[in-house]
């Protein structure tokens, strides 16, 4: 019924190009429109999606529009918490992020403010990792003194564990750190969403724009046959590398596209999460189960710092 009166409007308003711009849920629309092109004719146009969506999510692209923003807004939230943090004198903060399943914010927030550890869906929160963090804050806070002594921040990623919340995460801290430190939450929610949208996103929200009109005029005078059978009348403008790039959906849907988690296969930024542990000084161990903690020493080999865990 939803596709019998799409197709009819459609028709009723002669729409003959389709420029969606969004985040996960514009990616998941087009990708349903270009499926039903065999059973709807008005469906047969040229398609593009503009990825805009500050989880950064989005198949197809190692940049969403709106993401560099979210990451300004959340640096300076997390500053003045840093700060704050710093003047009470023995304090943690655990700062939740936005980002959907996606651990992007807050790494790259991480890597920028200099944070602790950064909790994300793809390696998730477990009892060890916890236990190990309390563990290196009470050393890194028995070696901070005089003027060298500074805010900790722990950034959580919302949906990085259904059971350990940004609360609970903080609570324990607090109470399994013997009162050698004080351990708060705070979630700046939908301020990561606002704010003037910064230079990068401006300057890649007009570059993408007039890239994607120019790739729908390419399309012009075909018939809707033509459109149909052509792969890439169907596609995504990216970012890949240092280049502007269009990938046809079809190839997007079937080998980039993690469906259950809604986030691309292969997350380009994973790597930076140790970059952010080597910085703080966090030790490997933190990222690790007790039984994969346990095994590694009895087999006297490393486990690896991406253990998947939820």
């Amino acid at each position: 019924c939803g596709y019998d009166q799409t197709a009819f409007c459609f028709n009723k308003y002669n729409i003959d190009a389709l420029f969606v711009v969004g985040g996960f849920e514009a990616f998941t629309a087009v990708s349903e429109l270009r499926q039903a092109r065999a059973r709807y004719e008005a469906f047969r146009i040229p398609m593009v999606v503009l990825p805009a969506t500050v989880s950064n999510n989005v198949p197809g692209t190692e940049y969403s529009i709106g993401s560099d923003t979210c990451l300004n807004a959340l640096i300076d939230y997390c500053d003045a918490i840093k700060q704050s943090a710093s003047a009470s004198r023995r304090r943690v903060f655990v700062v939740e992020t936005q980002g959907g399943a996606s651990g992007y914010i807050a790494t790259l927030a991480g890597l920028s403010i200099g944070a602790v550890a950064v909790y994300t869906p793809e390696e998730g929160i477990h009892l060890n990792m916890l236990v190990e963090d309390i563990k290196f804050l009470k050393d890194q806070f028995a070696k901070d003194t005089g003027q060298a002594r500074s805010g900790k921040i722990i950034l959580r990623n919302e949906k990085a564990s259904k059971t350990y919340s940004t609360e609970t995460v903080a609570n324990i801290i607090r109470e399994e750190s013997g009162g050698k430190f004080d351990c708060r939450f705070a979630v700046p929610g939908h301020v990561q969403q606002g704010g003037t949208p910064s230079p990068m996103d401006r300057g890649r929200a007009v570059r993408f724009g007039v890239k994607s009109m120019q790739f729908l005029e390419q399309f012009v005078g075909k018939s809707k046959e033509e459109i149909k059978n052509d792969p890439n009348s169907a596609a995504i403008i990216g970012i890949r590398g240092a280049r502007v790039r269009f990938t046809p959906m079809e190839k997007v849907e079937n080998e980039e596209t993690d469906w259950k988690d809604r986030r691309p296969k292969d997350e380009h930024w994973m790597s930076l999460i140790d970059v952010v542990d080597t910085l703080s000084g966090r030790p490997k161990s933190c990222r690790q189960r007790m039984s994969d903690s346990s095994a590694s020493q009895a087999n006297g080999t490393p486990i690896s710092s991406h253990t998947a865990t939820k």
